[in-house]
């Protein structure tokens, strides 16, 4: 009677879940919406439900663009950038520093070339279809790519106009498909130069698995990256970049929590910024747990352990000093994979991992305190407790 008590309460909160989800899902399609209206009746100086005002962060992709083609990069990373973008879109306020890398100028060169509110939409659906075409190429199936691209994390990050979604889809692909393509896997993962945090174990998993011409593919795409990015910026905009745009960078990654940005935070550095430590410890302590998730990442690798690819993807997060809630969407994506016919609280206690991240920011607002880096490591957690997981190694290129 007790086990079956067990598993009906176990059920339920699976249940719970699932409804959450589809509540938080509903309420994204109804922000999306009313952004539409809103610009449709006011322009381009609609009050956003969530942002300033305009299309937030695909806001200043666009602005970065606009600028870069006029030959402007190297100012992105200087003082006057605020005052500049605000000439180029003065409907946005709260220009924070632009402290995106040389890079990603290319994306936002030719994101620029559309108008900012048609840009954003055909943006939009092209992230979708790609990152549901990548994780299916990984070997994900539907229910996999569902669980991803319906996720708040992927809603949120899809409504900001980041490019979070895709390159966590590049970063699955790339790690998933390194034994069975690994060109094509390594040219996916050199595009993630435009967003370095997504990379960061990414040579740790490459040269540990001896993939050399996934490592191959990878350097020549970056090479390409840097290239393009180089005819775009020039040797102005990267000497800003490396220059004062590092300092705003530490600057806005050291400035007291929480502010307004670190309540979407990820990074095990702003969970210890929102625990009270300093500056220097919380780094300390960002760089300790650094150094144990590539340990670990090169071990698991190495051997070729069966959870390498979700426990990869968490390590990825808590690696990372600067990280934001719509990275989790490469989380959400693998969820389902760690799910376990008859292990009723494990697949409930994934269920409520795939909605928290929604709760985070309220739960900052009312202790203080920064919890998602918790929930990064229960999911690496409950990816390494099961040693033989037949399904993650058919997803990796391996038999089961």
């Amino acid at each position: 009677m007790v086990p079956c008590l067990s598993r009906f309460c176990a059920r339920g909160l699976l249940a719970a879940a699932c409804a959450a989800g589809a509540m938080l899902f509903a309420l994204g399609v109804k922000a999306q919406i009313l952004r539409a209206w809103l610009y449709a009746r006011h322009g381009l100086g609609f009050a956003d439900p969530y942002c300033t005002t305009g299309y937030c962060d695909y806001g200043m992709f666009w602005v970065a663009g606009a600028m870069a083609r006029h030959g402007q990069a190297a100012a992105l990373y200087g003082p006057h950038y605020a005052a500049l973008a605000a000439r180029i879109l003065p409907y946005k306020t709260g220009w924070w520093p632009f402290v995106y890398p040389p890079a990603i100028l290319p994306v936002a060169y030719g994101v620029a070339l559309l108008p900012l509110a048609a840009g954003y939409y055909v943006v939009s659906v092209l992230v979708v279809l790609a990152s549901a075409r990548l994780l299916r190429a990984a070997g994900l199936p539907w229910r996999c790519v569902a669980a991803g691209l319906v996720s708040f994390p992927a809603m949120w990050t899809l409504y900001l106009g980041q490019l979070g979604m895709l390159c966590g889809a590049l970063l699955v692909y790339g790690l998933a498909r390194m034994h069975a393509r690994p060109m094509r896997a390594g040219a996916a993962l050199g595009l993630l130069a435009v967003k370095p945090q997504y990379a960061l174990l990414v040579p740790v998993a490459t040269l540990a698995a001896r993939r050399w011409r996934a490592c191959t593919a990878g350097a020549a795409v970056l090479g390409l990256c840097l290239l393009f990015s180089w005819g775009v910026a020039g040797k102005a905009g990267w000497l800003a970049y490396l220059g004062p745009g590092r300092a705003a960078m530490h600057a806005l990654l050291e400035q007291p929590f929480p502010g307004t940005y670190e309540m979407m935070g990820s990074s095990v550095f702003w969970m210890l910024r929102s625990l009270g430590w300093g500056v220097a410890a919380a780094y300390s302590g960002q760089g300790a747990v650094s150094l144990c998730c590539a340990a670990l990442c090169w071990g698991l690798w190495r051997r070729g352990a069966e959870s390498r690819l979700p426990a990869t993807l968490a390590l990825t997060l808590l690696a990372s000093p600067y990280g934001f809630t719509g990275d989790m969407a490469m989380l959400c994506a693998v969820l389902p994979l760690l799910a376990r016919p008859g292990a009723h609280w494990r697949n409930a206690a994934l269920g409520w991992l795939w909605v928290a991240p929604a709760f985070v920011p309220g739960f900052v607002a009312r202790t203080g305190i920064l919890p998602t880096p918790l929930l990064v490591l229960a999911l690496l957690g409950l990816s390494l407790a099961q040693q033989k997981q037949p399904l993650l190694a058919k997803q990796i290129g391996q038999p089961g």
